[in-house]
């Protein structure tokens, strides 16, 4: 496993899992906080599906798994937002322990690449 694709793909998915206070309606935030309106204290957001703002770092990342093969996209998904021992995740991908440890270490690899190119491509712009 590469550290840092690990810690990314972390960040990306913490902000998924955290978008869902983001889809509160201004009155439940107004309750939620006690009647101060919280401040994502950003301009602009980044809302893919119309289910709350995600920061711009997890949006790269989101956008780097869109450009990998399937299994390793569903891999991702499983694997950082599903709490549970990794055995378990290899089971419902009906994987083997050691082949799904083979993939996320792929994951990570292609998803660096996937990263690297999409930064190179913005340069270019």
């Amino acid at each position: 496993m590469i550290k840092a694709m690990d810690e990314l793909l972390q960040h990306w998915s913490e902000q998924w899992k955290q978008r869902s206070m983001k889809q509160c309606s201004p009155l439940g935030k107004l309750i939620e906080f006690k009647g101060v309106m919280p401040s994502s204290g950003k301009k602009g957001s980044r809302d893919p599906l119309g289910q709350g703002e995600i920061d711009d770092l997890a949006w790269e990342v989101y956008e780097g798994i869109r450009t990998l093969r399937n299994e390793l996209q569903v891999l991702a998904w499983e694997h950082y937002h599903w709490e549970g021992y990794n055995e378990h995740k290899a089971q419902r991908l009906g994987l083997a322990e050691r082949t799904y440890y083979d993939r996320l270490n792929r994951l990570h690899v292609e998803l660096r690449e996937a990263l690297r190119a999409r930064r190179k491509q913005s340069r270019r712009a």
